[in-house]
């Protein structure tokens, strides 16, 4: 990939996902092809600062407009969900490609605005759902796409645990900040994934323990036309096994949240397992930062026109479609410590009375 001239790069929002993630890979990403960090924007003039020390001769900038003036070609927005659809417009319109942190947007149509957007200016919008860029996540999809293993038969995906991702804010936990809860946080990567290696399902039943503020814990049984069925179970505060598990007619793949290279398979037919090191370039795979630098190259080369975006805003909207269609049809989980007047007021928060 060349390029005449440095690729210049704005990033919004300076938190936890930008400082551990985007910037590393960003650096990793200038050492293939030339990148210029020409601007820094976040509220809190403390989490701009430590981002300077990585791009010192970055622009630290208060709004977005002053963003814009600095003319980045290219740009990151990693700041709260409910800015996204709003700052990737405004950038959109003025012919700046956006990288976008998952979810999406707040809404399903917060994310259409944002595609229409796109199309209008002839700019990428890709989504940072980037699990999709692990090589034992792609390899999954290959064995599906190809029937390797036979029909899929049945999925029992696990996630989740005490939280303690090194949140900048409290708006993962704020209703008026977020949306949804673990469903929207965790289940926005694990739905994206089922719809890239099976399609959107035919039903779904929904539960989760929403009390008026926002889920910790949730539960998503699904069935397809084609026979299929799944269920999902996602946590913030119990511990989960962390495992998706895929039968197929002739065996079954196990995949342990976090391993970006690595899988289980058992054949049907054999008295053991492999455990496959998989990587389909000559990058490293060993963590997430691999699959950041990894994304962010496909979206430079996107931009460039030398290839398609892995995962633009038409496929990000996908899982968002999913978890708004959750939403709309949430059931109480089971709490059987309760009492039955409470319950009957978790029912009616559920069905969204008042």
């Amino acid at each position: 990939m060349t390029s005449s001239h440095p690729r210049r790069f704005a990033l919004v929002g300076c938190g936890a996902i930008s400082e551990l993630y985007y910037a590393p890979a960003l650096v990793e990403v200038s050492k293939i092809i030339p990148l210029e960090m020409v601007a820094l924007y976040d509220p809190s003039p403390d989490r701009t600062a430590s981002l300077l020390r990585i791009f010192p001769n970055a622009k630290s900038v208060s709004n977005i407009e002053d963003l814009i003036a600095t003319s980045p070609d290219l740009a990151v927005v990693a700041s709260p969900a409910k800015f996204h659809s709003s700052q990737a417009i405004d950038l959109l319109s003025v012919g700046v490609h956006v990288l976008c942190e998952k979810p999406m947007a707040s809404s399903v149509s917060e994310a259409e605005s944002m595609i229409i957007a796109a199309r209008r200016a002839n700019c990428v919008l890709a989504i940072g759902l980037f699990r999709r860029f692990f090589p034992a996540l792609q390899t999954i999809k290959d064995i599906i796409d190809k029937g390797t293993l036979g029909p899929v038969r049945h999925f029992h995906f696990e996630e989740g645990g005490l939280f303690n991702w090194p949140a900048a804010s409290a708006s993962f936990f704020q209703k008026n900040n977020s949306q949804g809860g673990v469903l929207l946080d965790l289940g926005v990567h694990l739905l994206d994934l089922i719809c890239w290696w099976l399609g959107e399902p035919k039903s779904m039943l929904y539960e989760d323990d929403m009390m008026g503020n926002l889920e910790a814990n949730c539960r998503l049984i699904l069935a397809y036309e084609n026979g299929i069925t799944g269920d999902i179970r996602m946590s913030r505060d119990t511990s989960c096994s962390n495992t998706y598990t895929i039968e197929f007619e002739r065996g079954r793949i196990a995949w342990k949240v976090g391993e970006s290279n690595q899988l289980k398979l058992y054949l049907n037919d054999l008295p053991f397992d492999f455990h496959s090191q998989l990587c389909k370039d000559n990058l490293p795979a060993s963590n997430y930062n691999q699959s950041f630098v990894r994304q962010i190259l496909n979206f430079v080369s996107a931009s460039m026109g030398l290839e398609s975006v892995l995962v633009p805003g038409e496929e990000g909207i996908r899982s968002l479609k999913l978890i708004q269609q959750c939403y709309t049809h949430r059931t109480l989980m089971a709490m059987p410590w309760l009492t039955d007047l409470e319950i009957q007021g978790c029912s009616k928060l559920c069905a969204g009375e008042s």
